[in-house]
């Protein structure tokens, strides 16, 4: 019974440091507990329902967070995907120009085969 009371206390005085509830009520109430004295149901009743709300809101704050930490994590996927492909599109690039440069005998095959070697060790 002794553990009972004091986790009351603890609770009643985390609601008391949290603001949650009537700030006379709470106090009126942890001194009840304090002295040992039984605790009336309506006082019982409004601290369990104060928690009920306390717990509801860190929930809520908790998914929050989590789904915070998700987007952040979405966003840093999303940004390296996007500098994979502008270096991708960049290397495409050179390659197309290379071709072209093949196609219009501005280089022979051998330079053609030499620059693309090239350009793939640079990946």
């Amino acid at each position: 019974m002794k553990k009972l009371s004091d986790d009351l206390i603890k609770t009643v005085q985390k609601l008391i440091d949290s603001g949650k509830g009537d700030s006379n009520r709470l106090h009126e109430i942890f001194n009840v507990l304090k002295n040992g004295t039984p605790l009336y149901m309506s006082d019982y009743k409004y601290v369990q329902s104060l928690i009920k709300i306390l717990e509801e809101q860190e929930q809520i704050k908790s998914e929050k967070e989590i789904k915070s930490e998700k987007n952040q994590e979405k966003n840093k996927k999303s940004e390296i995907n996007k500098k994979s492909e502008k270096g991708q599109s960049r290397e495409d690039s050179a390659f197309k120009i290379l071709k072209n440069r093949l196609a219009s005998g501005e280089i022979t095959i051998e330079e053609f085969q030499e620059l693309k070697k090239v350009l793939k060790e640079t990946r």
